[in-house]
């Protein structure tokens, strides 16, 4: 004796043989349509992660243009043209740019959003360990050099005493802040800004280099490492690129 499950899909076997093709699309659709939907976005992101592991490039260097904005052609000689000089196979390696950012000590309000924008982007790639050389104007270098970001070149000199020697009458000295009172002195617990400083060779002058001579470039351009780079064996190479020395 059957019993009621057995019956009731009996009906539903019989219902659905008595449908039209159309009816029988849509009533699988509809019993069907969350796993299916299921189904296909576990395919999808099955396929994304395949591609994106075989289509990934390995960062060679990141780079960061801080109130500096590069054309095309230049862009291209800033990066592509670095992993040329290398040698690198450029279909997996790149040279990773963070670009548009912007610092300005006295920041409009129309440009404070984008300023305070920067500096999170700047601060969380450099915590990450993701920002080894900042191109940048005088105003940008003289606010990363206060935060103590860059790195002092004399650090350098070990690793290539010939290169670092060479690259001496391009180095620029800029202010560090070494401590202050600057939260007492917002909070008014203080009546004036004290600041212990020093000045570091701590960027490079690049505006001189064979790749910046045809760029029109406006004012002083520099070069400077973040002071946690890892990538300092590069990043001496892209120097001695840059500056077209050995």
């Amino acid at each position: 004796m059957k019993g009621p499950e057995s019956i009731r899909k009996e009906k539903n076997r019989e219902a659905f043989k008595a449908m039209t093709p159309g009816q029988k699309l849509s009533y699988i659709y509809e019993y069907y349509k969350l796993p299916l939907f299921t189904a296909c976005v576990v395919l999808a992101v099955c396929a994304w992660t395949v591609i994106h592991a075989v289509t990934k490039k390995n960062p060679v260097l990141y780079l960061a243009y801080t109130n500096f904005a590069a054309g095309e052609e230049l862009n291209e000689e800033l990066t592509s043209g670095f992993l040329d000089y290398k040698g690198y196979d450029k279909k997996k390696n790149e040279v990773t740019v963070y670009s548009g950012l912007v610092l300005e000590e006295d920041a409009s309000a129309e440009d404070h959003r984008y300023v305070y924008a920067s500096k999170m982007k700047i601060m969380g790639a450099i915590s990450a360990k993701r920002m080894d050389l900042v191109l940048m104007n005088e105003s940008a270098c003289k606010e990363i050099s206060a935060s103590g970001l860059l790195l002092d070149l004399e650090e350098i000199r070990d690793r290539n005493p010939g290169l670092y020697e060479k690259l001496q009458p391009y180095m620029a000295k800029n202010t560090v802040i070494l401590e202050d009172n600057s939260i007492e002195y917002k909070l008014n617990e203080a009546d004036t800004y004290e600041a212990v400083t020093a000045e570091v060779n701590n960027s490079l002058i690049v505006t001189s280099c064979p790749i910046f001579r045809s760029a029109a470039i406006d004012g002083t351009l520099k070069i400077g490492i973040i002071a946690n780079s890892t990538r300092i064996d590069e990043i001496l190479d892209y120097f001695a690129y840059l500056f077209n020395v050995k």
